[in-house]
């Protein structure tokens, strides 16, 4: 067993290896058909510990309701004593042609591309500066190439329902993340985000993208309603598409968006750990994706 952990821990330290040495960052949406499932909450905590391993990350908030934004500026205020200015945001660098003056320091190893409610019209932008469907769909890929070039990974926190921008992310992506809340409707938002967009999209424009697993959030393993679900996820999905590393309901989770991300506490702490424990599994993950020798 401890040979087997030492073997598990140096895969993953030679995936992130070869996720620094990449020319540009691996980039992965974390996606759901359905609001509230916890989308928001694993972008930026997942963020938040590839950060801490040294792997250079950009949270990009494709959200007009900005939680992102929120809990990562709460998250910098709990880490650095100045206050910080958001000067642009995604929208208003599109509007001005570039991205790459945009984004804001939170931590070591970890920036933020913010929004704000003016990216509600980004579905505006698209028609306007478009023509056909397949290019409104590529409108934000030229944007973020030059960003993918100074990060190791980028992470884009999609809103639910608005199809311009999932289309955009889905078109810019190497990976996606399924953000599964352990609840009927949101396994039903999962299943339809891989069968109705992420499938036809990819198919449609020969997208080289793979769904790196199905992560489940805020599960109650005491409800018996949260284990059908996952037991659900599992028939549909394949058990080894899902997770092993689960995210349980923890009081702290609901108040990172009030205060942002710390370690402060023994609670805190807990939490800290079960997306430690995600982010390796992710890592790992994604070493099998790349083709990173598990032999050595």
């Amino acid at each position: 067993m401890v040979n087997n952990k030492k073997k598990r821990e140096k895969f993953i330290n030679n995936v992130i290896s070869e996720i620094k040495n990449r020319d540009e960052a691996i980039t992965l949406l974390v996606g759901n058909q359905k609001g509230g499932v916890g989308k928001t909450t694993n972008s930026c905590l997942i963020a938040y510990q590839l950060a801490k391993k040294g792997v250079k990350t950009l949270v990009a908030d494709l959200d007009p309701q900005s939680n992102a934004t929120k809990i990562l500026v709460l998250t910098r205020d709990n880490i650095k004593d100045d206050a910080v200015t958001i000067k642009k945001t995604i929208y208003s660098g599109l509007k001005d042609g570039s991205l790459e003056d945009v984004p804001i320091n939170i931590m070591d190893n970890l920036d933020l591309l913010p929004s704000h409610i003016d990216f509600k019209h980004f579905d505006k932008e698209v028609i306007r500066a478009t023509t056909d469907d397949d290019e409104a769909a590529h409108f934000l890929k030229p944007y973020f190439e030059p960003l993918k070039k100074k990060y190791d990974v980028i992470i884009l926190d999609t809103p639910p329902f608005i199809e311009t921008v999932n289309q955009n992310g889905i078109v810019m992506s190497d990976y996606v993340l399924i953000s599964l809340q352990s609840q009927q409707l949101s396994l039903d938002g999962a299943v339809d985000f891989v069968n109705d967009t992420l499938r036809p999209l990819a198919y449609r424009n020969n997208l080289n993208i793979e769904v790196v697993g199905i992560l489940p959030i805020l599960v109650d393993e005491h409800n018996r309603a949260d284990l059908t679900v996952l037991k659900q996820a599992r028939e549909i999905f394949g058990e080894e598409n899902m997770f092993e590393h689960i995210i349980y309901q923890r009081a702290r989770i609901k108040r990172f968006p009030m205060v942002g991300i710390s370690e402060d506490s023994m609670y805190e702490q807990r939490v800290m750990q079960m997306y430690l424990e995600v982010t390796d599994e992710l890592i790992y993950r994604l070493g099998i994706f790349l083709g990173v020798d598990n032999n050595e």
